[in-house]
């Protein structure tokens, strides 16, 4: 696993040595003339400064008293915390001040950035224009002197390698010590002097219960995790750059190729560079249709075909490769990881939207292919009003795994998917079975929520029988030749519901009201009352035609079964909802 994120950090030129990192978020450039006079604070976007820069990175030595090199927050370059007057006995500023005076042996600039950090009248006025623009004491900030930014010239870089590895010494040794021995390194099998702890952090997973601060991917802080004696990052022996390298190339991935799911982070690359946008088809499974603004089942369609005929060779010795991660205490979780050939790719995500796609319940056009955070939180009960959506989305944030090898390998749906939406689907019904007079702008949001979240475990629904139960008669639309009595039960109710709306009008409670429930769990109790009620709708209907037409839907439904179940399980309770939604759209696309 780790072997592939370095072999990606290789190719994209990501790697890097200890004692720096790329940093994509300094967000502020402080402007000073060439005699440390006339500070200037350019906001992001001005001048086109800020694209990601490789910085000096002092890692866990920044902590207490120290800094790190030309490249800080806002708090330590500049003292601000967000008041007009700075306080000028801050320790860190004071460290980030000498590092610039001790450098300036190498490079002079260094003492007029230093030279003007340390005048209280260019902080005062630096720290005023910050506020003005509503600069945060967190923001990362670089120094330009005349027209030469700091960070990008070369002349430090040897003063700061030497400074950084003398940070490193600087902890007295602990008594009774023994020389390290040198130790084959897990991920290249060379021999290397291994490092006791991995100082490089990965950043991004603050949103999935990850750490601001960062977490660590190879930590041993408890004997439980040790093994044969060793002490920390031993157990799993790298060098100091390898390690620098793994985390460089992981922040990379986070912050340019990766989506949330359901509280993880899925990132994702592949082993070539994809030539277009249509061939980068991983961001189907978490963006919407919508965004994206493509037709995700017709474009893996198109691309299937196009790489089978040959059309497409540089994706056949393609591959893909993912990896599900989310915090925990400080350390990263690889919940999942997947690699596979391209062709599988396109392949498992063809069927994946195949088998979700769904009739609207207008009967007249599709439903969009829904996200897979979408599919998991289809799962869920309403949100409440004040709740947290990580609290919310707690329950389902570990089914992310099974559901993302479900999409791209083919896999069966996880079982528990039946009895969610069982149990969510009677309400979802009989809302939708309510008439309702012209809808307010607000209620048609609702609404269009509504059919969303229905459209979604329709779709799902439909997926596990194909899947799990191999059933080939499952299809988007109604299927009036289904060989199992549930799926039949289920249309015959969406039938009666229709007849008694069309002979009564809106009665308030209806049939789908008062008895889907019922009907859906032991329909050989509830049908055939609502067979022998369906008479007296008949003859109320203002045309004759019309219960003809009524009575031949009927027969051919019943004719569909030889008898009526008496009772149904969840698994078919499940059928009979698809054919109540399906037999539904049917009849409104009349």
């Amino acid at each position: 696993m780790l072997h592939q994120v370095l072999q990606y950090a290789a190719t994209h030129g990501l790697v890097s040595e200890e004692g720096f990192v790329v940093r994509k978020s300094i967000k502020w450039l402080l402007s000073l003339d060439s005699h440390g006079k006339h500070p200037t604070v350019i906001p992001p976007g001005d001048d086109g400064a800020f694209p990601p820069k490789l910085c000096p990175d002092a890692g866990t030595k920044a902590l207490g008293d120290s800094s790190h090199f030309i490249v800080d927050k806002l708090s330590v370059v500049a003292c601000y915390v967000g008041e007009d007057e700075p306080a000028l006995d801050g320790a860190k500023h004071e460290y980030f001040v000498d590092q610039l005076q001790r450098a300036s042996s190498v490079m002079p600039l260094l003492a007029v950035a230093a030279q003007a950090l340390s005048d209280a009248d260019n902080l005062s006025s630096i720290c005023r224009e910050l506020k003005k623009h509503g600069a945060k004491k967190s923001d990362f900030v670089s120094l330009r002197v005349g027209d030469i930014n700091l960070v990008e010239s070369e002349h430090w870089r040897e003063w700061w390698r030497n400074e950084y590895r003398a940070q490193r010494t600087e902890k007295k040794p602990k008594k009774n010590t023994s020389t390290k021995p040198r130790m084959r390194c897990v991920l290249t099998g060379e021999l290397i002097d291994p490092v006791d702890t991995h100082e490089s952090k990965i950043q991004g997973l603050a949103r999935y219960d990850g750490r601001g601060t960062g977490d660590s991917l190879i930590a041993f802080d408890k004997n439980a995790f040790s093994s044969y004696g060793l002490k920390g990052a031993l157990n799993a022996a790298t060098s100091g750059e390898i390690a620098k390298h793994y985390a460089t190339a992981l922040n990379h991935l986070i912050q340019n190729h990766s989506a949330g799911i359901a509280n993880t982070l899925v990132t994702y690359w592949y082993k070539k560079q994809v030539k277009t946008q249509d061939e980068d088809i991983l961001p189907w499974l978490t963006s919407s249709a919508e965004s994206l603004e493509v037709d995700a089942m017709n474009q893996a369609r198109r691309l299937f075909l196009a790489v089978e005929k040959g059309e497409k060779p540089d994706l056949l010795s393609n591959s893909y490769y993912s990896m599900i991660l989310s915090g925990c205490k400080g350390r990263v979780m690889v919940r999942a990881w997947d690699e596979g050939e391209f062709t599988e790719l396109v392949s498992g995500l063809r069927s994946w939207f195949d088998d979700l796609e769904i009739t609207a319940i207008d009967g007249r056009s599709f439903a969009k292919w829904p996200t897979l955070e979408g599919i998991i939180t289809s799962l869920l009960p309403p949100r409440k009003g004040n709740q947290k959506y990580a609290d919310w989305i707690k329950p389902v944030s570990s089914y992310t795994p099974s559901f993302w090898k479900t999409a791209l390998r083919g896999k069966n749906v996880p079982g528990f998917v039946v009895a969610r939406i069982v149990a969510m689907l009677g309400i979802s019904f009989i809302e939708f079975a309510r008439t309702e007079p012209e809808l307010s702008p607000e209620h048609k949001r609702e609404r269009a929520l509504q059919l969303s979240l229905l459209y979604r475990r329709m779709g799902l629904l439909k997926a596990y029988f194909i899947r799990n139960k191999e059933d080939n008669t499952m299809s988007k639309c109604l299927n009036p030749d289904h060989p199992l009595p549930a799926y039949h039960c289920g249309r015959v109710l969406a039938i009666f519901s229709r007849l008694q709306r069309e002979a009564l009008g809106d009665v308030g409670a209806g049939v789908v009201q008062r008895y889907y429930t019922a009907a859906s769990q032991t329909p050989g109790l509830i049908i055939g009352r609502l067979a022998a009620n369906a008479k007296n709708h008949l003859n109320k209907l203002p045309k004759a035609e019309d219960a003809r037409e009524y009575e031949q839907k009927i027969a051919e439904v019943m004719c569909q079964m030889n008898e009526i179940p008496r009772t149904l399980t969840l698994e078919q309770q499940s059928l009979f909802a698809l054919g109540y939604y399906q037999q539904l759209a049917e009849l409104n696309a009349k």
